[in-house]
């Protein structure tokens, strides 16, 4: 028993930085806890900043408060950053709500502020407006399109390599996935890449992204072919799903104009393009060729944070088909170029 008291001691010695550094900051909407005061305020600020503008980006008017607050809980460390929000449903007055979130954000203070946090708000804005779970491509693409440009463009990259690897998925399996298949950056890269061609198709901005709620809310009727189909035909116009497909894939053989900022520390850096209003056009002059889609794997949720609650993987569609296309011998493999970078 002797021996005890000391580690005990040693314990609490140890764990009291911690302890005292942690802070928590208590908005409208968010309970923060941060590792200091200062960036407690700071992200519980943004949070709430971020929340009502991407209502108003996607709704066209702010989301009423929340019967509790969401915990956000920031944690700052180095390398890859991440996020994970979870939601609870019901009902109320017969019609689904969400009834509580808790949100988890951890990396670099910058990247977290400008990339991560955006991104996770705009999850609780489509839980809102649709009171049930959003298909994850989706969910995850359109809160892509609330990071920065840096990973709006890497994403763009990422897609068309990955379809250029074949490990796409065919839209018609895509929009049907209620959970996360084990591929799961392809349903990120591939979601934002749809997400981002719907909302021009629809006319870009806030109209663009009401369209995709509509598109969205059609589709999840049912989320059969049938219902997918009609959604395509009646929001954008397009015979069926497959060819949204096409019209989507022939978008990506001509990557659009990019405006990029350099590294700050280089000359003619950023903070001279911002002092300068001078932009730099990205625009790639390749041909690239056609991608290939492939079914997807059996679904698994994806399991971040740890104590995420899990739910069964749905089923896979039975009528996914690959849309590979046969090749000459001769041919080499198609290839989506994205726009060059700027040489220094």
């Amino acid at each position: 028993m002797t021996l005890r008291r000391p580690i005990v001691a040693v314990i609490a010695v140890l764990l009291a930085p911690a302890l005292a550094h942690a802070a928590t900051y208590t908005t409208d909407n968010f309970s923060t806890e941060a590792p200091t005061p200062e960036l407690a305020k700071k992200f519980g600020d943004m949070a709430e900043f971020y929340r009502k503008e991407k209502a108003l980006e996607w709704l066209g008017r702010e989301m009423p408060p929340w019967p509790s607050r969401c915990p956000l809980r920031v944690q700052i460390t180095s390398g890859s950053a991440g996020g994970a929000t979870t939601f609870t449903f019901g009902q109320e007055g017969g019609r689904p709500v969400v009834t509580s979130i808790r949100m988890e954000i951890r990396g670099e203070v910058k990247q977290l502020l400008h990339s991560v946090l955006p991104h996770e708000v705009t999850h609780t804005v489509l839980a809102h407006y649709f009171g049930r779970p959003v298909p994850r491509w989706a969910d995850e693409g359109g809160s892509v399109l609330s990071e920065n440009e840096e990973e709006r463009f890497n994403h763009d990259v990422r897609c068309r390599e990955l379809l250029n690897a074949g490990r796409g998925y065919r839209l018609q399996a895509l929009f049907r996935m209620t959970e996360y298949p084990r591929d799961m950056i392809v349903l990120y890269a591939e979601g934002y890449s749809v997400c981002a061609f719907l909302v021009e198709k629809g006319g870009g901005g806030r109209e663009g992204r009401g369209k995709l709620l509509q598109f969205l809310a059609l589709g999840m009727q049912g989320n059969t072919v049938e219902s997918w189909n009609q959604a395509v035909s009646r929001v954008y116009g397009y015979e069926s799903v497959d060819a949204l497909e096409k019209a989507w894939l022939d978008a990506l053989k001509t990557p659009p104009a990019r405006v990029v900022a350099r590294d700050s520390t280089a000359p003619g850096g950023a903070a001279a393009l911002m002092t300068s209003g001078t932009k730099t056009e990205l625009r790639s002059s390749a041909a690239p060729g056609v991608p290939l889609l492939e079914p997807p794997v059996k679904a698994v949720r994806a399991a971040t944070p740890d104590d995420e609650p899990s739910r069964p993987a749905a089923p896979s569609p039975p009528d996914f088909r690959p849309a590979v296309r046969p090749l000459a011998p001769d041919r080499p493999p198609p290839v989506l170029l994205p726009p060059e970078l700027p040489k220094r």
